[in-house]
């Protein structure tokens, strides 16, 4: 069963990491159990080693528990390659463990060994292994970063290392999507060595409709485990939401058995923004050319603001100006052209959001999409913890908002605070998110609300609602 990229409430430490578990089977045998953890670059100090280049090294601990009792743990220094400069790279690492089906705790620590720090970062979430289905049934689907051939047997998947990608975000930089999983069954269900049609494709998530050339159909025989080895080339496939969905179906056409795994691209535009490329497209037939009120248009071009790239940005500025119909029109069709197949669809959906943050954050001097908290919102959706103390007596109101996810960041946190006392207007005061504000005074200026701000240092602040809020922050609920 694969795990979400989820944050551990424990100890937080300079040191980031990412975990996730897949599970795979051997029939009449144990479950195949990878632990696949990624180490950030930049998170790590560099450190010399004892030949005098620069090496990261992190000591990690991965301990599978049941009931309070270790049933299986690996301990293992992971060490980057040497260098000659500061530049550092993740580190990867994987734990493969044999485990019967049932309910496990799994915890992995990591301590970075060149660091003076001896606080260890920690991941801890359950990890439920599944009993293997008596029919046809998918393994967990692996994302990886290449699968080459390997004659190591601890890693060997059918003669290939499926090397792991550990993120479901695929910037613009990672032109090949790589995918492996398993069948199994299928010789039992239509016989050994009898046909069946296995497919795989790439959907777009809210429409489940395949995008472009992404999907593949074979005709495979029947065995235990069937492995598929797949690659998309993604270097075209447009920013949104997607799907990996493997399906297997009888002769008949029939859906036996799918599975899908989620995935975000981010990929450069490809629609051209220039007055002479605006100018060439054709709208017949194209959503926005339905727009006949330009008041309208602009609006909702001015909704696009949290999403939208620098550029894009500008463009919007100078389109909600000259409230030209024509021009809005083309831009916003390219606009949505450039992150989804289905660009009236994906307009529609970002568009019920937008209300949705209208009406929860809006107030007397904005719209709730040019607030702070509908900003937020929009650009990383809704967050998975929101602690709201609006009627604290020393403090401003305040909100802070946890998220698993924030782009491609994981376990990042939002401070939002309302100073005038007055509007819904609340202002983001603090977040973890590089690019957005940073200010590591938030919980003193919290407390101003009856005691001016005297040291621009940071300080503690020695009060009931002070440690509160500072294990708000710490440990979201």
């Amino acid at each position: 069963m694969a795990l979400a990229l989820m944050p551990s409430f424990g100890t937080f430490a300079i040191l980031d990491l990412v975990v996730e578990a897949k599970t795979f089977h051997d029939p009449g045998s144990k479950a195949r159990v990878e632990v696949n953890m990624a180490f950030l670059a930049g998170t790590m100090e560099n450190a010399m080693n004892e030949r005098g280049f620069m090496q990261n090294s992190v000591e990690v601990l991965t301990l599978i528990e049941q009931n309070g009792v270790v049933i299986a743990f690996g301990k293992t220094t992971v060490s980057g390659p040497e260098r000659t400069d500061s530049t550092q790279v993740d580190l990867l690492h994987q734990e493969f463990f044999s485990l019967a089906p049932g309910a496990y705790d799994l915890t992995v620590e990591a301590y970075d060994l060149g660091s003076t720090d001896t606080t260890k970062a920690r991941y801890a979430a359950p990890l439920v292994v599944g009993e293997l289905s008596a029919g046809v049934s998918v393994s967990d689907i692996l994302f990886a970063e290449r699968i080459v051939p390997t004659d190591d047997p601890t890693r060997s998947k059918f003669g290939y290392e499926a090397v792991p990608l550990i993120s479901d975000y695929f910037p613009a930089m990672i032109g090949k999507l790589n995918v492996y999983a398993e069948v199994y069954g299928t010789d039992k269900r239509f016989g050994t060595d009898s046909l069946f049609l296995l497919s795989y494709a790439v959907q777009n998530f809210e429409t489940k409709k395949v995008f472009g050339p992404f999907k593949r159909s074979l005709r495979e025989k029947g065995r235990p485990i069937v492995p598929i080895m797949a690659e998309f080339d993604i270097a075209q496939l447009p920013s949104g939401n997607y799907i990996v969905l493997i399906e297997v179906r009888d002769r008949a056409g029939e859906l036996v058995a799918e599975r899908e795994q989620f995935f975000q691209r981010n990929n450069p535009v490809s629609y051209s923004y220039d007055l002479q490329s605006l100018d060439n497209l054709d709208l017949e037939g194209k959503f926005s050319g339905a727009f006949s009120n330009a008041d309208s248009l602009a609006e909702h071009i001015a909704s696009l603001g949290p999403i939208a790239a620098q550029l894009e940005r500008k463009i919007i500025a100078d389109r909600y100006k000259d409230h030209d119909l024509d021009l809005m029109k083309r831009f916003f069709y390219s606009f949505w052209a450039n992150r989804s197949a289905d660009p009236e669809q994906a307009w529609a959906v970002y568009h019920a959001e937008v209300m949705k943050v209208n009406r929860l954050y809006g107030c007397r001097i904005q719209k709730g999409y040019a607030s702070d908290r509908g900003r937020i919102y929009l650009q990383y959706g809704p967050p998975n913890t929101e602690m709201n103390r609006f009627n604290e007596m020393d403090t401003y109101p305040y909100t802070i908002w946890h998220y698993y996810r924030a782009g491609k960041y994981t376990n990042r946190r939002f401070v939002f605070y309302q100073p005038d006392l007055i509007s819904n207007c609340m202002q983001l005061l603090h977040s973890e998110v590089p690019g957005e504000p940073q200010n590591a005074q938030w919980n003193q200026i919290l407390h101003s609300r009856n005691t001016a701000l005297k040291d621009v240092q940071v300080a503690p602040v020695n009060t009931l609602g002070g440690e509160r809020a500072n294990e708000f922050f710490e440990q979201p609920r």
